[in-house]
């Protein structure tokens, strides 16, 4: 296994080839070391939000403020544009919380956030985030409001230290408490979009990697204007169990646009890069270097 100072420089030179401002951190779960590169500089977390407004939920229900099996109501005022299936859909759909929850991670259902976000308030996701020592992530608005203009930073922001450290707690079942962790874990594992950090892993057309019940990532990534692009993952594999979380905001170089811009490409390469150090069936490395 490739070591965290060598894997650091790798990244590091992957890195040095985005043209705008980058961060990233890793915790090794084992072993609990961590490497990163301006890991504290604050930046804007786009949709990679919504993991700890998940987080929150599940303390609230730990809490006994709502149940997951509770049922709740898209209405017109949780419309937002944007990424998901709901501000498409006629004001009235009911559902559980939990789907709700659903939604809101694993197709990034802006509307379906603003569902959760209301349940609890932002004062309340907030005060969540401090309860954790997270003192550089927050949310400012709900999704879709335009009072402070499109400045991705007047709507949530966080480190890549902090998004790590809420994730390696979801992934040592420290979250909230051991059957939260495992259920945000659940959620996070049937990610339907794999464009940032996992964007070059195996994936067939299930959705899936090869011996999915030992190789898997749970992750959630986030896209804005200026290039911005996030991703926080828990990578599982055959070799190891590691959680990364990356930003990048700046980087409009030519070539690509959407999920092919240079920002999702510059953070596929830093999670492949350590997939495979750290984490990847041996097959698959040995594969990969041959190619």
């Amino acid at each position: 296994m490739t070591s965290l100072a060598d894997l650091d420089q790798e990244l590091r030179r992957i890195g040095s080839e985005y043209s705008g401002t980058w961060t990233y951190a890793l915790i090794d779960i084992a072993s609990g070391e961590q490497i990163g590169f301006d890991s504290d500089d604050v930046m804007p977390t786009a949709s990679l939000i919504k993991v700890p407004i998940l987080n929150a939920l599940y303390q609230a229900v730990h809490e006994g403020k709502l149940a997951l099996d509770d049922r709740t109501t898209y209405r017109e005022e949780h419309r937002c544009l944007g990424s998901g299936v709901l501000e498409r859909l006629t004001p009235g759909v009911e559902m559980s919380v939990r789907d709700a929850a659903v939604l809101m991670i694993i197709i990034s259902d802006n509307s379906a956030t603003n569902m959760v976000i209301d349940l609890m308030g932002l004062d309340y996701i907030n005060e969540q985030l401090r309860r954790l020592g997270l003192e550089q992530t927050a949310i400012f608005q709900r999704l879709g409001e335009r009072a402070q203009g499109l400045d991705a930073r007047t709507m949530s922001v966080s480190t890549a230290t902090e998004m790590t450290r809420l994730l390696a707690l979801i992934a040592r079942n420290e979250a909230v408490s051991p059957e939260a962790s495992q259920d945000m874990l659940r959620i996070l594992r049937r990610q339907d979009y794999r464009h940032e950090l996992s964007r070059e892993l195996p994936w067939n057309e299930m959705n899936m990697l090869l011996d999915y019940k030992q190789n898997w990532v749970a992750e959630k990534g986030g896209a804005f204007l200026n290039g911005i692009r996030t991703g926080g993952a828990i990578f599982h594999g055959a070799r190891g169990h590691f959680v990364m979380a990356a930003f990048c905001e700046g980087g409009m170089a030519p070539g690509g646009t959407g999920r092919e811009s240079e920002g999702n490409v510059h953070i596929g390469r830093l999670g492949y890069a350590a997939w495979r150090a750290l984490a990847a069936p041996p097959t698959e490395d040995a594969l990969a270097a041959a190619e």
